[in-house]
């Protein structure tokens, strides 16, 4: 068996106590890898069975079928696609439907970078692809020798978007797709695009900020932030587009791009990080974040802490706080800066203390308290708690890399808990958020997207339709925005619910 479903039981005075479900850590420190100083789980016939639960899920036939269907039926009416999946309402005339957002919204990359995480599924680790019994054997080999074409129809517009230099956000619209197409085909095109939006990246850097500029403008009903002599916008986000910087800076050895990158996380660490009393008894720091922080674009200074998408600005927005951990973690791995590596864990230890203390209402059937509020200092309402399911799957990925990272230095016991408290933000997520309809493989001769299978509702699904993996996202609940999004499919927290089961392929832990 591998490192097992870790179920934790929250008490309504906000303490946890995981069960003791062992993680095999003497064979983990015994057992010889082909990579140095990486834990493994033992083998076992599938990723499903190895890791047991609701984490099973993460491997789930249904997993692959919802992607492949909405990539499939969207590029019959689109080719390429000149609009890409955002939110799916729960409620409402549209409910289970997939919201559409033009290509130039800083989410188009995620939905491709889906098709991309299978496709390196079908490629790296076939063992947890298609798997189970339910797939005609015929159908599965379809949608495998078919993966990549529409895996590269629905990535097309993303090459165009690689010149922006009006946004920041061009690592999450690039690198979900554009990077696994280059290290799964070599595609030579795949790698110029990263490379000119990473050069796009750095065009936005100010040598006197020591930051890239986030936001050229920042309105809504509450903020009129326009001038930028004066105003010079940083988001906690912007942590995790550093990884496009510091990967094309890397291949084609430009220490500039590298040295960008890690100037910017310095800053960040001085501009949106809050120190927070260390736990009783231990001298580890903790943070919490703010959203958004305006510089002088002539000195540096901090003018004004906000936010943009968070209850307020002192409030600590849940999903800020895991781009924040997210975000360092993957800094520390380039870098191997010790200091980056006790900020993740400061801001890891700070979102893990907000889950243990949410009210009692957040559990239901004995799972719940691990799938974080949208915002952690926000009213909430007993009994309907408002979620953000993006934030707990984003934090798990941040801290899965710590754990790996702990492994590979030795540090067992930092392994352990960072590995139980990603593991257990999955498992409840999929306890309490897994959109349940059922789908089945289908051939066909010819018809939607061009394709020669494609999925449809499966005969006695008694669910109604709902194209996101997961439910309970909060896009944006922020009151100063007259478009407000809550309760809802997400695709950003499909996309890192498939990156971290991909993670725990490549680790070894699944």
């Amino acid at each position: 068996m591998s490192p097992s479903t870790l179920p934790a039981t929250g008490q309504s005075n906000g303490s946890l106590e995981y069960e003791d479900v062992p993680l095999l850590i003497d064979g983990i420190k015994s057992k010889n890898h082909s990579q140095a100083g990486l834990p493994s789980a033992v083998e076992t016939t599938t990723p499903g069975h190895a890791l047991g639960g609701d984490l099973a899920k993460l491997f789930s036939d249904n997993v692959v079928l919802k992607i492949w269907k909405t990539a499939v039926e969207h590029i019959a009416r689109e080719d390429p696609p000149q609009s890409f999946p955002e939110t799916c309402p729960q409620t409402g005339p549209q409910a289970g439907q997939y919201q559409y957002r033009d290509a130039e919204f800083w989410t188009c990359g995620f939905f491709p970078g889906s098709l991309y995480c299978l496709l390196e599924r079908s490629v790296r680790y076939p063992q947890a692809f298609l798997a189970e019994a339910g797939s005609g054997v015929r159908e599965r080999e379809r949608l495998r020798t078919e993966l990549l074409a529409v895996c590269r129809t629905w990535s097309e517009p993303l090459h165009d978007m690689a010149g922006r230099k009006d946004t920041h956000d061009i690592g999450f619209i690039v690198e979900p797709a554009l990077r696994r197409d280059y290290e799964l085909t070599g595609s030579a095109r795949s790698f110029a695009s990263l490379v000119r939006a990473a050069e796009s990246l750095a065009s936005r850097y100010s040598e006197t900020t020591k930051a890239i500029r986030s936001w050229d403008r920042f309105v809504n009903n509450g903020n009129n932030f326009v001038d930028k002599e004066s105003e010079f916008l940083l988001i906690i986000d912007s942590m995790c587009n550093l990884d496009l910087l510091y990967y094309a800076g890397h291949h084609v050895s430009s220490q500039r791009l590298i040295d960008i990158a890690t100037s910017h996380a310095h800053t960040i660490r001085a501009t949106h990080l809050r120190p927070e009393p260390s736990m009783p008894g231990s001298s580890d720091p903790m943070y919490s974040t703010c959203h958004v922080a305006n510089v002088c674009p002539l000195t540096g200074r901090v003018l004004q802490r906000l936010t943009a998408q968070g209850y307020a600005a002192a409030s600590t927005w849940s999903r800020g706080q895991a781009w924040a951990i997210l975000g360092f973690a993957q800094t520390y791995g380039w870098t191997g800066d010790a200091t980056f590596l006790r900020t993740a864990c400061g801001l890891a230890d700070y979102f893990l203390l907000r889950l243990r203390e949410a009210p009692a209402c957040v559990e239901q059937r004995r799972v719940g308290r691990h799938v974080p509020l949208w915002d952690f200092d926000a009213p909430v309402d007993e009994a309907r708690p408002l979620r953000d399911t993006s934030a707990g799957v984003i934090a798990a990925n941040g801290m899965l890399l710590i754990a790996h990272a702990a492994a590979a230095s030795g540090d067992f016991a930092r392994f352990e808990k960072y590995y139980r408290a990603a593991t257990t933000i999955v498992d409840e997520t999929m306890a309490l958020c897994y959109a349940k309809d059922t789908l089945e493989l289908v051939g066909q001769e010819s018809g939607a997207g061009g394709v020669g299978v494609v999925a449809r509702r499966a005969s006695g699904c008694a669910e109604s339709r709902f194209d996101c993996i997961l439910k309970c996202a909060t896009a944006n609940f922020n009151e100063n925005w007259t478009d407000r999004y809550a309760d809802h499919g997400l695709v950003y927290a499909d996309y890192y619910l498939l990156e971290f089961g991909n993670r725990l392929l490549q680790f070894g832990y699944a």
